[in-house]
């Protein structure tokens, strides 16, 4: 289990800051100058901290305070072309908050199940332009490599998070104690990942490391909705396209007003039928064609 997040390779080549920033602005550009021009409202207001220095805080992140102020975000960029993907990501969030600046400050804020849609979408509008323009193999890996396996933790690992908890709360009731539950949870990764890896018996302590599990019960099923909503979403546009735009932008701007149901049905998007949810597979499918079409070093 452990070889799953072992780095396969990783390739030398690095992005300049202005050369990653041109980069993300301009494919958010391409698909709607608006999406552009809120991003670089991030920039202009310097509410963009991308520095690597002693002290600051690991990760990257969007925070949006309230809905007259252009949102903060913090980057640890290290030129990688990763780290260009995670700008367009995390300038993503900013997007969908300020497309939804005209609701109140309760109301602004996207639920957990749609808080992903900007973020990914742009991600997603960034890799296909690399992956497109980019002939260095081992970047073309890279980027790959972070698709499959963010698709993986985001929607496989948070599924099976989710049906753990479901047992889980039903074992609760029953008294179970927590080496049961440490057995329950063994079976729950022995049923994820079957033959194609070897699960080490102190993995059944795994979840207590998690603490969505027991700290916000079922909160990780967002993860996997808002994921493979996204990538559903990008398989309408590819398969659309301009005439997809408008229902994205309506999708953003209606930030956290009503549930997640209410907000694609009123988009045109019906969460209902299995063949809306399937696109996302297709798009994961054929990133790991791409990727099979690569050689390993």
């Amino acid at each position: 289990r452990y070889d799953i997040y072992a780095p396969v390779a990783r390739a030398d080549k690095t992005y300049p800051f202005d050369q990653a920033a041109w980069l993300v602005l301009d494919s958010f550009r391409q698909f709607d100058p608006q999406f552009a021009k809120l991003a670089q409202r991030v920039f202009d207001h310097q509410h963009l901290d991308s520095e690597i220095r002693r002290g600051k805080r690991s990760g990257a992140f969007c925070w949006s305070v309230n809905p007259r102020l252009t949102p903060w975000v913090l980057l640890n960029y290290q030129g990688r072309a990763d780290d260009v993907a995670t700008m367009a990501h995390e300038l993503g969030h900013a997007i969908h908050s300020m497309m939804a600046q005209d609701h109140s400050i309760f109301t602004f804020h996207a639920s957990l199940p749609l808080a992903e849609t900007a973020s990914t979408f742009g991600e997603m509008m960034l890799v296909d332009r690399l992956l497109a323009e980019e002939s260095d193999e081992a970047v073309r890996r890279d980027l790959l490599f972070r698709q499959v396996d963010d698709s993986y933790a985001t929607i496989q690992r948070q599924a099976f998070f989710a049906l753990f908890e479901k047992e889980a709360h039903e074992m609760v009731r029953q008294n179970a104690s927590p080496d049961e539950m440490a057995e329950a949870y063994l079976r729950n990764l022995k049923d994820q990942f079957g033959d194609s890896v070897e699960v080490s018996d102190e993995f059944r302590w795994e979840w207590v490391s998690i603490p969505h599990i027991y700290g916000t019960p079922f909160y990780v099923y967002a993860y996997a909705f808002g994921q493979l909503l996204v990538l559903s979403l990008y398989r309408q546009f590819k398969q659309e396209g301009e005439s997809f735009k408008p229902r994205l932008k309506q999708i953003l701007a209606a930030g956290g007003s009503q549930s997640p149901e209410r907000i694609l049905q009123n988009a045109g998007v019906d969460m209902r039928q299995a063949a809306f949810w399937q696109g996302g597979f297709d798009v994961i499918a054929e990133l790991v064609n791409q990727l099979e079409q690569i050689p390993l070093p």
